[in-house]
C-alpha cells in the first residue's frame, strides 16, 4: 500500500472528510432555512428583503467560486483555501445575527432605520457566501477531488451524498432547538458559526494537500480566470455538459 493509499484511509483523512464537510452542510442549511425566519423575526416581515438576500448571495457565491477557484489552482495549495475560508464563513455568520441590534429595542423603527438594518443583512449574507465559496465549493471539493481515485471513489462519493440530508435533519432539529421559544437566534449563530470556524482551524493543522497537487498558472491570473468562460472548449465536453445540465435541473427543483 502507498503513501497516498494510507493517507486517504487513515483516521485524519476520514476525519477532514465527515468534520468539513457536515460543517459545510450545516452552515448551507442554517442559511437555506433559518435565515429567512430570522429576517421576519427580527429585522422586518418584508419577503423582499428575502428576495435580494437569495440573489446577491447568489452571485456572490458564483463570483467566489471563480475567483478563489483560480487563485487556489495558481497555487496549487487547498489547505489555506479552506482553513481561512471556514474561519471567515464562522465568523461573519456570527456577524449576520449582530444585524438584529440595528433595529433591536427600536418599537416603531423609522424607514431608514429599516432600510440600514435590510442593507446590512444583505451584504452580511452576501460576505458569508463569499467566504463560504472559497472554503468549501473551491477548496474542500477540489481537496476532495485531488484524493479521488478509482479505490475509493465509492466511498468518498457515498460520503458526500449523506451529508446535504444528514445536514438537512440535524440543521432542521438542532437549530429549532437552539433558537427555541423565545427565538434567540444569536445562539444559533455562534453556535454554528463556531464549529465552522473550529473546523477551519483543525483544517490549518491537520489538512494535506495531495501529494502530487502543482500550481497551474496560464498566463496573467486575468487570463486563466477568463478562460472559465471559453464556451466553444466547454461545448465540446459533451458529457460534462451533459452532467452540467441534469445538475442545473435537479438544484433548480431542490431550490423550489
Amino acid at each position: 500500500m502507498g503513501k497516498t493509499e494510507r493517507k486517504q484511509g487513515s483516521f485524519k483523512f476520514w476525519l477532514l472528510v465527515w468534520g468539513l464537510g457536515l460543517a459545510g452542510q450545516l452552515c448551507w442549511n442554517m442559511e437555506n432555512q433559518w435565515f429567512n425566519t430570522f429576517v421576519y423575526e427580527k429585522i422586518a416581515k418584508d419577503p423582499t428583503i428575502i428576495s435580494w438576500m437569495v440573489a446577491i448571495s447568489a452571485t456572490a457565491t458564483a463570483i467566489s467560486t471563480f475567483i478563489s477557484g483560480t487563485m487556489v489552482d495558481r497555487k496549487g495549495r487547498r489547505k489555506y483555501a479552506v482553513a481561512i475560508g471556514y474561519i471567515l464563513w464562522g465568523l461573519f455568520t456570527i456577524a449576520f445575527g449582530l444585524t438584529q441590534y440595528i433595529t433591536n429595542g427600536v418599537k416603531s423603527p423609522t424607514a431608514n432605520l429599516l432600510m440600514t438594518a435590510a442593507v446590512a443583512v444583505v451584504c452580511a449574507d452576501a460576505i458569508m457566501s463569499f467566504f463560504g465559496s472559497m472554503g468549501n465549493d473551491s477548496g474542500f471539493n477540489a481537496w476532495m477531488n485531488d484524493h479521488m481515485d478509482d479505490t475509493n471513489r465509492g466511498q468518498i462519493g457515498a460520503a458526500l451524498a449523506t451529508q446535504p440530508i444528514i445536514g438537512t435533519i440535524m440543521g432542521t432539529v438542532l437549530g429549532g432547538m437552539l433558537v427555541g421559544a423565545e427565538n434567540n437566534y444569536m445562539r444559533l449563530f455562534i453556535t454554528m458559526g463556531g464549529f465552522v470556524i473550529l473546523c477551519g482551524i483543525l483544517a490549518l493543522f491537520v489538512m494535506d494537500d495531495a501529494p502530487g497537487l502543482k500550481p497551474s498558472v496560464q498566463g496573467s491570473f486575468w487570463q486563466q480566470f477568463a478562460s472559465i468562460f471559453n464556451f466553444r472548449k466547454y461545448f465540446e465536453l459533451k458529457e460534462l455538459v451533459w452532467v452540467n445540465f441534469t445538475l442545473a435541473a435537479y438544484f433548480i427543483a431542490f431550490n423550489m
